[in-house]
C-alpha cells in the first residue's frame, strides 16, 4: 500500500545506509513502482541536481544524461528524476532541506549491474 508519508523513512535510510541498493530498493518499491506517487508534485528545474548528475554520469558513463526529468514533491522538500545516458538508464533523488541525494545508474545491457552514488551539498553561487 502507498503511502507518500514513507519519504522520512527513505530520508533516514539516504543518510544512514552503508548499502545504497537498500536505500534505491526501497525507493523503487515503496515510491517509484505506484503510479499515485507522482500525483504528488509537478516538474522542475533544480542547478544542484542538474549539475551532480551531469558530472556523475560523464565520470561513470563518459557524458552527461540525455532527457534529464525532475519532479519536485514540496510538502517534503524532496526532489526525484531520471535520465538516460547512452543506452543506460538512471535515476535520482534529493532532499533539499537536507541537502543529500543519490544517483542510480544502470550498467550497459545486458547488465545488471546498478552503480550508486551518494552525495551531499548545496549550490555555491
Amino acid at each position: 500500500m502507498f503511502n507518500i508519508q514513507r519519504l522520512n523513512e527513505l530520508k533516514t535510510k539516504l543518510s544512514n545506509a552503508k548499502e545504497l541498493n537498500q536505500v534505491w530498493g526501497f525507493y523503487m518499491d515503496h515510491f517509484s513502482d505506484h503510479a499515485e506517487f507522482l500525483d504528488f508534485g509537478h516538474p522542475t528545474n533544480h542547478s544542484l541536481v542538474e549539475q551532480v548528475v551531469t558530472m556523475t554520469t560523464k565520470k561513470l558513463a563518459g557524458e552527461g544524461p540525455q532527457n534529464l526529468f525532475l519532479i519536485i514533491i514540496p510538502d517534503y522538500n524532496f526532489i526525484h528524476g531520471g535520465f538516460f545516458v547512452k543506452q543506460q538508464i538512471g535515476g535520482v533523488i534529493y532532499f533539499e532541506e537536507a541537502k543529500q541525494g543519490m544517483i542510480a545508474l544502470s550498467d550497459k545491457p545486458p547488465s545488471n549491474l546498478v552503480h550508486y552514488s551518494r552525495f551531499s551539498g548545496t549550490l555555491l553561487k
